[in-house]
């Protein structure tokens, strides 16, 4: 009897042991799977970061307009805030870039109504949309003819960067604006004219925010970002579309 006892008093020690291990054993594969996600990031930024594609190719434009800025454009983390006008349509968002001064100009305007030609016919270098087109109603865009308006106010170069297919979008900062109202595949830009090329990896593995679909989350990032390269070449397969068409 006293055997037995001691015995059922050791089980909730073996358990706890038991469950220390598998803790330290998650803990270990967590900060292996952690490290092996920053270098991978690492590895394929200097090829794969659409940022730096975006910042080489303005490297050579001297004035931009940026179609729909939201609240943290990537021409900001690419230091072009101060060589661009840029324009939203939530108020909130302009009040806080002109506040820290983070543009040459940030103005509100709905970029279907807004006049674009003849008033900015050539003005700029360039012209940048990001994340925009699909907050967008497709119909609207073709019929008051937005990409050839907006191709005729850039002298250089038109650089496009959207998602592919439709994305789910939650409401961020009450911002109504921010759903997603449009699909867009990279044949919509190839069409008139645009170099594309993929961005952020198969889109069949990422969805809402370009965050994994399945888990476990981090497998899932790595196999996305392994496939970098793949989807480069082959936009089609791709989460975004990176697009740039130069003018002549």
């Amino acid at each position: 009897m006293v055997k037995v006892l001691k015995w059922f008093l050791l089980i909730p020690l073996v358990l706890m042991v038991v469950v220390e291990t598998l803790f330290t054993i998650a803990g270990i594969v967590a900060t292996t799977v952690s490290g092996m996600l920053a270098i991978i990031r690492v590895w394929m930024h200097s090829d794969y970061s659409y940022l730096l594609w975006l910042q080489k190719d303005l490297a050579d434009c001297d004035s931009i307009l940026e179609l729909g800025c939201g609240s943290n454009s990537p021409l900001l983390k690419i230091g072009c805030g101060y060589k661009t006008d840029a324009v939203d349509i939530f108020q909130p968002y302009i009040d806080k870039h002109n506040k820290a001064g983070n543009y040459h100009s940030c103005k509100l305007a709905d970029i279907l109504t807004m006049p674009l030609i003849p008033e900015l016919e050539k003005k700029y270098d360039a012209v940048v949309i990001c994340d925009v087109l699909e907050h967008l109603p497709k119909d609207k865009v073709v019929e008051i003819g937005l990409l050839s308006a907006i191709e005729k106010v850039a002298r250089k170069k038109v650089i496009l960067f959207t998602p592919n297919g439709f994305v789910e979008n939650e409401e961020i900062d009450d911002n109504y604006y921010q759903e997603h109202l449009s699909v867009w595949e990279p044949s919509d830009y190839i069409c008139r004219g645009y170099k594309v090329i993929g961005s952020t990896g198969l889109r069949w593995l990422l969805g809402k925010g370009s965050l994994p679909k399945y888990h476990p989350y981090s497998i899932f990032q790595i196999l996305a970002i392994l496939s970098q390269p793949l989807v480069y070449k082959h936009p089609k397969l791709a989460m975004h579309s990176y697009a740039v068409r130069e003018i002549k």
